[in-house]
C-alpha cells in the first residue's frame, strides 16, 4: 500500500468497471458482464474509493443511457488529494450519450403534409416541452412570420402591456390564442410573455402583464420607435416545413413534414430531464479527482415559470412576475435556470473531449467555490441559453483557476436570445484558452458581472488566442467580447475576431465592447476584422491598455476606439495597426508576423 506522499502513477487502474445498455444491474460489472446503468456503477466505485488505493475507471459503452432525473455525484464519489497522493475516478464514454430526451412515436396523417400524435402524458398536464428535434436537428416552433420579424408601427399608451401592428403585416386569426406567446426582441435581451388579446380593428396587441419587465430602458420603445417582435406557438402558424406546435389542452402533438420525411421514418425526440449531471460538494470537502471522458450530454428541457413570462436582462438572466400576484410592478427574480450539467464545489476535475447539444437552458455550469477544474477538448452545439459558465453572479463562493481550452462553442442562444458562448461571472484566473466560439445571436464571450469599477473578486481572467466570429447576430450592444466591471491583471490577447454585423438595434454592436467599469485590462496582440462599427468600444470605463493590436475598418468614418463616457485618457494606447477593409489580406499578414514567436500559454504566466 502506498504511503502518505507517494505519487500513484497517473494510468494505475486498480478497478475497472463497464456499463451497457444491454446490461444488468445484477451483473458484476466486468466487460463480458457489464452493469445496465451508470448509477450502479457509481454505486460500486462510491464503495471503494476510500477502501482502495489507485485510480478507478468506469467504461460507458456505445448507446443511449436515457435520464428523468440527474445523476448526482458527490465527495465521496471522486478521487482523493493530500498533497502528492492522488486518487483518480474516470468515467470514460465509448460513444455513450446521456440523454434526457424521450423519442416520440405513433404519429398519423393530419393532412396538408402534416402528421400527429397525441401524447398521454401532455394531456394529462404532467409534461409538456418548447424544444423539439426532428432526426436530431432542432425544429421551429410555429411562428409568425415564417422567417425574419414584424416592427411595431407605434407603442401603446403605458409603453408596456401593448402596441399597435401595421397593417401591412397581416396578422393572422388564431383559435388558441391562449397558447400563442409573443417574442419581443429588446438590443441585448428579448421578452418573452403569453398575449392577452388582439384587436383586429384596432389592430392592437396587449399582454397580460407588461412588457420588458421593471427595468424602465426596457419599455415597448425605449431603444427605438419601432422594434422587433414575432408571434409564436399556435396551430394556425403551422405552415412551413420543419414546424411544430403542442396543443398543451389535447395532449397532441403536430409536425409539418419536410422534404423526403414521412410519419414512418422521422425520428422525434423531445426534453423531458431539466438536467443531466449534477456534481456538489461542500466548502470543506470538494468533490476532486472527478473526470468525464468522451461523452456526449444531449436532450434537455427549459425549465417553464408558472406565468410563462420571462423578462430577459443579461446573459441569460431573467426575471418573471409573481406566481400569486402577476400584476405586483416589482415581480421577483430569477438568475438563470439550473445547467444541464451543474458542478459546484469541485477541485482539479475535468471534462475532456466531452460534447454538450440540444440542450434546452445553460450547458454546462462551473458555480460556487469551484477550482482548478478544466474542460478541453469539448463541443457546446445547439443550447438554449449559455454555452458554458464559470463562478458565480455574488461575491462569494468564488470559482478561481478554472479553464476551457480547445473547445467549440456555436449555436448557443436558440431559446433566449440574450444569452452568450462562454459567461464568466466574479471568478478569479478564469482562462478561456484557444477555444472557437461562433454563431451567437449576442455576445460571443461574456467577462464579469458588476456595472461599476468598485473591486470585486473578480481579477486576472484572460481570453487568449480565441477564435471568435459571426456573433451578434440578432441583438445588438454588446461584441465577440464583452466585459464588465474592475478585473486587475486580466487579458484579451491573440484572439482574431471578425464578422460582427452591423446593430439591428440603437446601440452598436462591436469587435470588443468594454463596458461600464471596465477597469484593468490589457488588450493586446488581438486581430479584429469585418466589424461594421468600430472594433473596440469603451462605456465608461476606467485605466485599460491598448497595445500591439490589428484592426480593419469599414470606412474612414469609423473610428478605431469609440468612448462613449469614457475619457480618452483613460485608455493608454501603444502600437496599433489600423487599415481599411480593402487591405485585410496585408492586415493578417503583420499579425500573424507579429504574434508568431509570442508564447501567450496560460501555464507560462
Amino acid at each position: 500500500m502506498p504511503v502518505l506522499g507517494e505519487q500513484i502513477p497517473f494510468d494505475k487502474i486498480v478497478l475497472s468497471l463497464y456499463v451497457s445498455p444491454d446490461g444488468d444491474d445484477a451483473n458484476p460489472g466486468t466487460e463480458d458482464k457489464p452493469f445496465q446503468t451508470i448509477a450502479r456503477a457509481q454505486k460500486a466505485i462510491r464503495e471503494t474509493v476510500t477502501k482502495e488505493d489507485g485510480n478507478k475507471e468506469v467504461h460507458i459503452l456505445a448507446g443511449e443511457y436515457c435520464l428523468t432525473e440527474p445523476l448526482r455525484f458527490g465527495t465521496e464519489d471522486g478521487g482523493v488529494s493530500r498533497g502528492n497522493y492522488d486518487k483518480l475516478v474516470f468515467y470514460e464514454g465509448h460513444d455513450a450519450t446521456i440523454s434526457g430526451g424521450k423519442k416520440i412515436t405513433g404519429f398519423k396523417d393530419a393532412g396538408n403534409g402534416i402528421v400527429s400524435v397525441v401524447i398521454p402524458e401532455v394531456k394529462s398536464g404532467d409534461w409538456t416541452f418548447r424544444d423539439l428535434y426532428v432526426n436530431e436537428k432542432r425544429m421551429t416552433r410555429a411562428r409568425f412570420p415564417n422567417e425574419g420579424f414584424l416592427r411595431v408601427e407605434k407603442a401603446g399608451d403605458d409603453r408596456r402591456t401593448n402596441f399597435f401592428f401595421q397593417e401591412s403585416d397581416a396578422l393572422p386569426k388564431v383559435r388558441d390564442l391562449d397558447q400563442v406567446e409573443l417574442v419581443f426582441l429588446h438590443d441585448w435581451a428579448i421578452t418573452r410573455t403569453p398575449v392577452k388579446s388582439i384587436d383586429f380593428e384596432k389592430r392592437q396587441l396587449t399582454v397580460p402583464v407588461k412588457i420588458g419587465g421593471n427595468l424602465p430602458f426596457l419599455a415597448i420603445d425605449g431603444f427605438e420607435p419601432h422594434p422587433r417582435y414575432f408571434l409564436e406557438n399556435s396551430f394556425d402558424y403551422l405552415d412551413a416545413p420543419g414546424e411544430w406546435f403542442l396543443d398543451v389542452k389535447t395532449g397532441t402533438l403536430y409536425y409539418k413534414l419536410r422534404d423526403g420525411e414521412t410519419a414512418e421514418n422521422i425520428h422525434v425526440v423531445a426534453p423531458a430531464a431539466k438536467q443531466l449531471l449534477v456534481v456538489g460538494g461542500t466548502e470543506e470537502h470538494p468533490v476532486t479527482n472527478l473526470h468525464f471522458i468522451g461523452l456526449n450530454f444531449a436532450y434537455t428541457a427549459f425549465q417553464e415559470k408558472p406565468q410563462k413570462i420571462y423578462w430577459g436582462i443579461q446573459a441569460a438572466t431573467y426575471s418573471s412576475p409573481n406566481a400569486e400576484n402577476p400584476d405586483d410592478p416589482n415581480g421577483y427574480s430569477f438568475l438563470p435556470a439550473d445547467a444541464a450539467i451543474q458542478i459546484d464545489h469541485a477541485n482539479t476535475c475535468t471534462f475532456d473531449t466531452c460534447s454538450f447539444r440540444h440542450l434546452g437552458e445553460n450547458g454546462l455550469w462551473l458555480r460556487k467555490s469551484c477550482y482548478a477544474n478544466i474542460l478541453e477538448k469539448c463541443e457546446f452545439e445547439d443550447i438554449g441559453a449559455n454555452g458554458c459558465m464559470f463562478g458565480t453572479h455574488e461575491n462569494a463562493n468564488t470559482a478561481k483557476c478554472n479553464s476551457v481550452l480547445f473547445s467549440k462553442v456555436t449555436k448557443t442562444g436558440q431559446t433566449l436570445y440574450g444569452s452568450v458562448g462562454i459567461w464568466v461571472g466574479l471568478t478569479q484566473n478564469t482562462t478561456i484558452d484557444r477555444c472557437e466560439i461562433s454563431e451567437t445571436p449576442y455576445t460571443g464571450i461574456s467577462l464579469g458581472w458588476a456595472w461599476n469599477p468598485q473591486p470585486t473578486s473578480a481579477k486576472e481572467n484572460s481570453v487568449l488566442g480565441c477564435h471568435i466570429h459571426h456573433n451578434m447576430l440578432l441583438l445588438s450592444d454588446g461584441g465577440g467580447i464583452y466585459t464588465l466591471g474592475n478585473q486587475p491583471g486580466s487579458r484579451l490577447g491573440f484572439n482574431r475576431i471578425h464578422d460582427i454585423p452591423v446593430n439591428a438595434g440603437r446601440a452598436e454592436s462591436n469587435g470588443m465592447f468594454l463596458d461600464e467599469g471596465t477597469t484593468g485590462f490589457t488588450i493586446d496582440f488581438n486581430l479584429i476584422t469585418n466589424t461594421q462599427r468600430s472594433p473596440l468600444r469603451f462605456h465608461q470605463a476606467g485605466k485599460n491598455t491598448v497595445s500591439d493590436n490589428f484592426f480593419s475598418l469599414e470606412s474612414e468614418e469609423t473610428p478605431m476606439i469609440r468612448y462613449n463616457s469614457t475619457p480618452e485618457e483613460n485608455i493608454a494606447k501603444q502600437n496599433n495597426t489600423v487599415l481599411p477593409k480593402d487591405k485585410i489580406a496585408e492586415l493578417e499578414k503583420a499579425f500573424h508576423e507579429a504574434v508568431k514567436n509570442k508564447v501567450f500559454d496560460y501555464r507560462t504566466r
